[in-house]
């Protein structure tokens, strides 16, 4: 089966993963299909995969993998009847697809997801993010409150030139490098391990706009 989503983006995370035991636990927090498990599955050769997600459809195809899956949200209590802990939690291109109604009430989203990864965490458990960034921060908040704006009027993408430059549907919350950092500092229990910024290239308008944009991964480690 065809990975659905862009693997190479999990480079660095593949390759901090092969230095670990075989017999850890990993759970991809936002898992979709399960083709980023899949991949890490046979790129890694640990076994012990699990998935978590809202959309009963994509668990189904997780499971068609021979995938072990929990359907529930990541913002929601719900991870507390799990009833296990994993070594790493991978929660990868997740936290800018959590909004609210403000940018402010986003950014709690995504610390109420965080922590709730932690939670799922093993005492020297790994929290590897994955995320999107743009600079600068300003910007991308009057990008939200736009989108917020136009989906009063359409459910569909409005797109600008090519499908990524859209000021509809969906509404997104992305943080920039210092913003995405700060938050997951400002966790006591999390220590900071590694933190990668790759540049991604962007179009002819988002550069008219002075945007700049990166993928973003940090290695965090769960103290206690």
């Amino acid at each position: 089966m065809p990975y659905s989503f862009s693997v190479e983006r999990y480079e660095e995370i593949v390759r901090f993963l092969k230095n670990l035991p075989k017999d850890i636990s990993i759970l991809d927090v936002g898992c979709g299909t399960g083709n980023i498990l899949e991949f890490i599955r046979e790129e890694t050769q640990i076994k012990k995969v699990y998935g978590l997600d809202i959309d009963e459809n994509a668990l189904e195809v997780a499971k068609e993998r021979g995938l072990e899956v929990y359907r529930c949200s990541i913002v929601d209590d719900c991870v507390e009847k799990i009833g296990r802990k994993f070594d790493v939690v991978i929660i990868g291109a997740v936290l800018h697809h959590l909004v609210s109604e403000t940018r402010s009430g986003s950014i709690e989203l995504a610390r109420k997801a965080l922590l709730n990864s932690v939670y799922l965490l093993k005492n020297d458990g790994y929290l590897v993010i994955l995320e999107p960034t743009f600079e600068p921060f300003w910007l991308l908040t009057f990008v939200f409150y736009l989108k917020r704006f136009m989906s009063l009027f359409t459910s569909k993408r409005i797109t600008i030139f090519n499908y990524w430059n859209n000021i509809g549907p969906p509404v997104v919350s992305y943080f920039s490098n210092s913003k995405l950092v700060s938050i997951i500092g400002s966790f006591k229990n999390l220590l900071i391990l590694k933190t990668f910024f790759k540049e991604r290239d962007l179009g002819f308008l988002q550069k008219l706009f002075f945007l700049r944009s990166y993928e973003v991964t940090i290695i965090a480690k769960k103290c206690y």
